[in-house]
């Protein structure tokens, strides 16, 4: 008499079918799975072992010790451990966590994370064209905590759109794609199922530790629940889901305006044959370009004024970009005060500050870029 295989566990079941539809199966190049031994990339550790042993996909788990801790040596050893008894491939490698970083010690973590999962995804190299992938175990609850941490900051849309599945990485070891199959999964689901297979799990003392934000956004969303009765992550994920489609498409409205202003200047200055210079064209007039930028050094109001607020916005921050201004140090801030020049008229505002120590000063019809340290920036 034969008895019945086991009913797997729902959760479990869940885990893998998410896992499965970001699988890339036809890929002779590992997908590395960032396992640190909690309960969520734990179980995504388990889901990729099977799919492994199924040729689904092809699996290499990592796990990196920050050092943050004086048993983190030992938790990484006992996390090798249970990820080579559940059949899958894995390393363990270490890195150096900035104190100084301006982001915090979290920030800081992450970035050490990212830059050696990345050197571990480009030590064999990928096949011709294809960007290495980093699962990572983020769950419907972690995306919740990040879109309340963004309307505590008093966010745009893009910043609570959360976690998207999938974000490139350009980090000090090569481009990576880091991708969270997990984000319609909960917390409780990933321990549920890492029971249902026996997997003893790591809590690591820092997700308690209310010293950080995130530790307390999350306790203050499981008050909320039990306050209100009813759960406020999932709407939280939701709205994150709905945000994202919607920045996206503003996004993509605003990078192609961005490019067109850019191929207008271009053309008009191969029209005359020579490269571009103050005074080019730019969507509707001229666009001076000048220094070593490939941006042009101002820009037309008139062009600007075709848009929306939320698209205007988008565009100058592409230009500033363009312009030499770092990335992570222009606000949404920034970006107001430079549209609000923009549309100044008369006494109203005419000049404002961005990162670098440059300045946007409004010059009869244009907004000009004056970065620091330039003598001459182009006629208006």
């Amino acid at each position: 008499m034969t008895g019945r295989r086991p009913r797997l566990d729902p959760a479990t079941a869940r885990i893998r079918n998410a896992l499965r539809a970001h699988c890339r199966p036809q890929d002779t190049t590992p997908v590395i799975v960032a396992v640190s031994g909690g309960a969520d990339s734990l179980a995504l550790a388990a889901a990729a072992a099977f799919l492994h042993r199924r040729g689904e996909g092809l699996f290499l788990a990592c796990t990196v010790d920050h050092g943050l801790q004086p048993a983190s040596a030992q938790v990484a050893a006992q996390v090798v451990e249970r990820v080579e008894a559940l059949g899958l491939p894995v390393t363990s490698v270490t890195t150096e966590v900035d104190p100084h970083h301006s982001g915090g010690l979290e920030a800081a973590a992450r970035s050490g994370r990212y830059a050696a999962l990345a050197g571990i995804a480009h030590s064999a190299p990928p096949a011709h064209g294809v960007i290495p992938q980093i699962l990572t175990g983020h769950t419907r609850d972690d995306q919740a905590e990040t879109v309340l941490l963004g309307l505590l900051r008093g966010s745009g849309a893009r910043s609570l759109s959360g976690m998207a599945p999938r974000t490139r990485f350009d980090t000090a070891n090569g481009l990576i794609e880091i991708v969270r199959p997990l984000l319609g999964v909960t917390r409780d689901e990933t321990r549920q199922s890492c029971a249902a297979q026996d997997l003893e799990v790591w809590d690591d003392p820092m997700n308690d530790d209310t010293r950080f934000t995130r530790v307390r956004a999350r306790r203050t969303l499981e008050l909320l629940r039990d306050s209100l009765g009813q759960d406020p992550r999932a709407g939280l994920a939701r709205t994150a889901d709905l945000l994202r489609e919607d920045a996206d498409h503003l996004d993509a409205e605003a990078a192609a305006a961005w490019a067109d202003l850019l191929t207008s200047a271009q053309e008009n200055a191969s029209v005359q044959g020579r490269a571009p210079q103050d005074g080019d064209v730019s969507l509707q007039g001229n666009v001076p370009v000048h220094d070593d930028t490939a941006a042009p050094a101002s820009l037309a109001v008139r062009d600007l004024a075709a848009f929306g607020p939320a698209v205007t916005s988008r565009i100058l921050r592409l230009w500033l970009v363009d312009r030499g201004v770092a990335a992570g140090d222009l606000t949404a801030d920034h970006v107001r005060d430079v549209r609000e020049v923009a549309a100044a008229s008369g006494a109203v505002k005419r000049e404002a500050s961005v990162p670098g120590g440059g300045v946007v000063r409004r010059t009869g019809d244009r907004i000009l870029h004056v970065g620091s340290g330039r003598e001459d920036q182009g006629r208006p």
